[in-house]
């Protein structure tokens, strides 16, 4: 059986999502063979999936355009995906080609629109996987009759099945979705590398967009805490330690061992802490339709505390950090892996 998975490159949340159900399936099913299209860098998605894959790195959507990892450019974005969109035929006839070569029997998407019309011209099952999609993104930002909207209607609707595990958007361009329980990456028991050191303990966390910039020397103004920071420079304050991720050290393992992640509300990010139970403190990211719901979320279920942009840039993190460390709610009980449903659904297409 060949599985051809698409996934998008706007940030990590969308391999986040998908790396845990395609590790399921290929525990279920070893001989599976699976195609990955996506532009995120090797090593990333190779620190993610624990088996050997086939690659083709060509974009496979455009998403949104950052700023930053904290500020959008709408403008910017929707220029991009007019031209995007324009080529969108020629890529589903390219996709076809691919499909065909690798001799394709099932489509997963997370969540680009040109999987779907790719997988009805091959007469085989088109599933996705996803919290957002750009139908239900850009339409925030564009009226029903302008030709993006039109364009990823029409692909996303031909989708089979929309699997959406907690904190989805509203999607109703899909015609067919089935809830499932959170998926998230799962932490791994690692020496704890700060285990001496008897300070807070926060990781700033900005995922594949990077770090939107701020003041650096500001966090020497917060001695109670020590900020672990991906990469830091070595001119940082001396209660910065710089942190490398690889394939031996991800985010989530080290999450069992802070107070707080200091982080952008994304998907990826929300289901690690939720699943560690690690507080969170959040910068506000108003320009992106998903934020509102997400903000939910956090202002109402998981312990945690936001802050604005403008704090956050000049290294006003003090208060938001306290707020989400002692903050006496708890993360909603995960009742069910949505790893595994969704890898039984995905399979059951298969038989």
């Amino acid at each position: 059986m060949n599985i051809a998975v698409y996934i998008s490159g706007h940030g990590f949340g969308h391999l986040a999502q998908m790396a845990p159900v395609l590790n399921r399936i290929h525990h279920i099913a070893p001989d599976f063979r699976f195609l990955i299209r996506c532009s995120l860098p090797k090593t990333e998605i190779q620190s993610r999936l624990k088996f050997n894959f086939e690659l083709e790195t060509t974009p496979v959507d455009v998403g949104v355009i950052q700023k930053s990892a904290i500020e959008e450019d709408q403008q910017a974005s929707i220029k991009q995906m007019h031209v995007w969109v324009d080529q969108m035929d020629k890529q589903i006839e390219q996709e076809i080609k691919w499909l065909s070569h690798f001799n394709a029997s099932l489509v997963i998407s997370d969540i680009s629109p040109l999987a779907f019309p790719t997988a009805k011209a091959l007469d085989i099952p088109g599933i996705g996987l996803a919290t957002l999609d750009w139908h239900t993104i850009y339409s925030y930002w564009l009226d029903a009759d302008d030709l993006i909207i039109k364009k990823l209607a029409k692909a996303y609707s031909q989708c089979d099945l929309l699997l959406t595990p907690p904190m989805a958007m509203h999607m109703p361009v899909f015609p067919n979705r089935q809830d499932i329980g959170l998926i998230a990456t799962q932490a791994a028991a690692i020496i704890n590398p700060v285990a001496t050191d008897q300070r807070k303990k926060a990781l700033v966390l900005f995922g594949g967009c990077g770090n939107p910039p701020y003041d650096l020397q500001a966090l020497a103004n917060m001695p109670d805490w020590l900020f672990l920071i991906p990469d830091a420079p070595s001119h940082s304050p001396e209660n910065v330690q710089s942190i490398h991720f690889n394939a031996e050290l991800r985010p989530i393992d080290l999450m069992q061992h802070i107070d707080v992640v200091l982080c952008k509300p994304g998907y990826g990010v929300l289901s690690e802490c939720w699943s560690t139970s690690t507080p969170i403190a959040w910068v506000e990211r108003p320009d992106f339709p998903e934020f509102p719901m997400l903000k939910e979320w956090l202002d109402q279920s998981f312990p945690a505390c936001g802050m604005g942009r403008s704090d956050f840039q000049h290294g006003h993190w003090q208060a938001a950090l306290d707020a989400a460390n002692t903050d006496p709610c708890c993360f909603p009980e995960i009742e069910a892996d949505g790893a595994i449903e969704a890898a039984d659904i995905i399979i059951s297409y298969t038989q």
